[in-house]
């Protein structure tokens, strides 16, 4: 029995077929606000022995989308028309919906991956702790106590809740992290253009791979080391002519620190609200995650699954979910 679990973000499309204890991971970066007309043709390359679809979404709120409405039925209409199979798409509450029910439901399926990988770590890794996924554009912090998911269903109020950080490990500028900057010895502003990103951060300090930067950048010039430290100049109002490059790496990693810091801040408020030590990382910024987290009992989804599932937890998660389920109404 071969099930597709497919996350379908904004930026980047997880696939995962499962069939049986094996497993094959796609990472396909794509962005939807420029892409969405070509996201059928890329389904069907993976709809070949296809028995079921397990599908979450965060898309739905690219601005190639003016509601939230028209993004879940497009999404959900591609997807029927690549695959010639039962179609299920999980929602916020935890269950799985046919495609008509999703379209009728269309906020319960809005932003859903997150709770995807939240009720596969309850159920799979561990019943009671604070998932946090960081992936390249956002963190999700999730509270779980006893295999209850006690997260706020939307995005606008786990915003309001210490539950979503719009911050990532690539596609954040880092003028979000900080306008102001200790430099030179001055406390110094810093340009709030779209210089650099939290991928150059990352690859200048070594916490990510070169091939693991997988937007585009800026400037749309390399993502070696270099060029990382050049668009971090920008940010400077300079160039590596005015600034020294041991400078910028110590630039790089005080911008860190304010990443760091916000990680936290919002990790501790969650733990001291629901009492909650233990913390399952998964995603693209599990190292960045280590370092934010020091002193919580860590439990890492790579370690336990290799980095291609930390990588594409709800695309993994929801496939999993839903082989669960139907080995349970087979039995």
């Amino acid at each position: 029995m071969m099930i597709l679990g497919i996350d379908i973000g904004g930026a980047n499309t997880k696939i995962t077929e499962i069939d049986g204890d094996n497993y094959k991971i796609h990472h396909i970066y794509f962005p939807m606000w420029k892409k969405k007309d070509e996201l059928e043709d890329l389904l069907k390359n993976y709809a070949d022995n296809v028995d079921y679809v397990a599908l979450v979404m965060t898309a739905e709120l690219a601005d190639c989308y003016k509601t939230k409405k028209e993004g879940v039925e497009d999404i959900i209409n591609k997807v029927e028309n690549a695959f010639n199979c039962p179609i299920y798409v999980f929602d916020v509450n935890g269950n799985f919906l046919t495609s008509e029910e999703a379209k009728k439901n269309y906020l319960d399926v809005s932003a859903s991956n997150w709770n995807a990988t939240a009720k596969f770590v309850s159920e799979f890794i561990k019943d009671s702790c604070i998932l946090v996924d960081m992936g390249s554009t956002t963190t999700d912090i999730i509270p779980i106590k006893n295999k209850n998911i006690l997260a706020e269903k939307t995005d606008l109020d786990r915003l309001m809740n210490n539950q979503l950080v719009y911050v990532g490990t690539l596609r954040t500028p880092v003028s979000f992290l900080t306008n102001k900057i200790d430099f030179r010895g001055k406390l110094t502003n810093l340009s709030s253009e779209y210089f650099a990103i939290t991928a150059d951060i990352s690859i200048v300090l070594n916490k990510i791979k070169e091939e693991d930067y997988s937007c585009d950048t800026p400037d749309n010039a390399g993502k070696d080391f270099e060029s990382c430290l050049t668009r971090l100049a920008r940010v400077l109002c300079a160039d590596r002519e005015i600034v020294k490059d041991d400078e910028l790496i110590d630039f790089a990693n005080k911008l860190y620190n304010k990443l760091l810091e916000l990680i936290r801040e919002n990790v501790d408020a969650i733990s001291n609200k629901y009492n909650l030590n233990d913390v399952v990382i998964t995603g693209l910024g599990e190292e960045i995650l280590k370092d934010a987290l020091n002193g919580y009992n860590i439990i890492s989804i790579k370690d336990i699954y290799g980095k291609d599932v930390s990588l594409a937890t709800p695309s993994f998660a929801v496939a999993k979910l839903l082989q669960k389920q139907l080995n349970i109404i087979k039995k």
